[in-house]
């Protein structure tokens, strides 16, 4: 009985701690809401905009993989798909501004020719996620938890967040966009991509579904860390003195 209450409570504090994460991207994406207000130059009001929907964006993901999961396969790979091809956008923009801000305007890369393969590997990823989504749900009733023999499906129906995770997060955020920023001279938005692929090596380290207590801490950390990334992602484009008001 004892233990009963202790899992109770302990059950009620991961998920707490969960919520409370969550919450810090939603201050994040207040804050990036916010600065653009205060901004006047257009590439730094569209930086703080796209930080803003990158920590909706997570916001989303997470309760996607956490509850539409284990509701429907088809809803859960559209809204994958979506996010992901949001926060490719915005690094792939971010990549192209970063160079745009170097003074011998160098290719990362080849940054210029890889975007159009990503994204169409990207494209023909999303459509095979979406087919093969709305195959299995057709079969289970709409679940993936349900099927017996199609316990598999979960692995063959996310194409498209398995080339998120391997080519944006990995190549695209902890590769490129270091870089740009290195060669980058101006200092806000150099500071700016930094903070970005700090992101990025945040969403590496992987994982955002609580499974047991102390794997609940490990999520409440990283996504802490996230968030205060894109918040100081946002923050970054303020002039100094407002930043310091702030």
């Amino acid at each position: 009985m004892a233990s009963d209450v202790l899992s109770l409570i302990v059950g009620i504090l991961g998920i707490i701690l969960v919520l409370a994460a969550e919450g810090t991207f939603a201050y994040a994406a207040f804050w990036a809401f916010n600065i653009r207000r205060a901004l006047t130059v257009r590439i730094y009001r569209s930086h703080a905009f796209g930080i803003g929907l990158v920590s909706l964006g997570w916001i989303l993901i997470f309760f996607d993989y956490v509850l539409v999961f284990s509701l429907s396969t088809f809803l859960f790979v559209v809204i994958n798909m979506l996010v992901s091809a949001m926060f490719f956008y915005y690094i792939d923009t971010s990549v192209l501004d970063g160079m745009l801000s170097d003074p011998l305007m160098r290719d990362t890369l080849h940054w210029r020719r890889i975007r159009r393969w990503m994204w169409m590997i990207f494209a023909i990823a999303s459509v095979l996620s979406i087919y093969i989504a709305s195959y299995y749900s057709v079969l289970t009733g709409g679940t993936i938890l349900t099927g017996g023999n199609l316990s598999l499906a979960p692995s063959w129906v996310n194409f498209a967040g398995a080339f998120f995770y391997i080519f944006v997060v990995v190549a695209t955020g902890l590769i490129v966009l270091p870089m740009t920023a290195m060669r980058s001279r101006d200092p806000v938005l150099r500071k700016q991509l930094a903070w970005l692929a700090g992101f990025a090596a945040v969403l590496a380290t992987g994982g955002f579904i609580p499974t047991s207590p102390a794997y609940t801490s490990l999520v409440f950390i990283q996504q802490f860390a996230g968030a205060i990334c894109l918040y100081k992602s946002a923050t970054s484009l303020l002039p100094h003195r407002i930043a310091r008001r702030n």
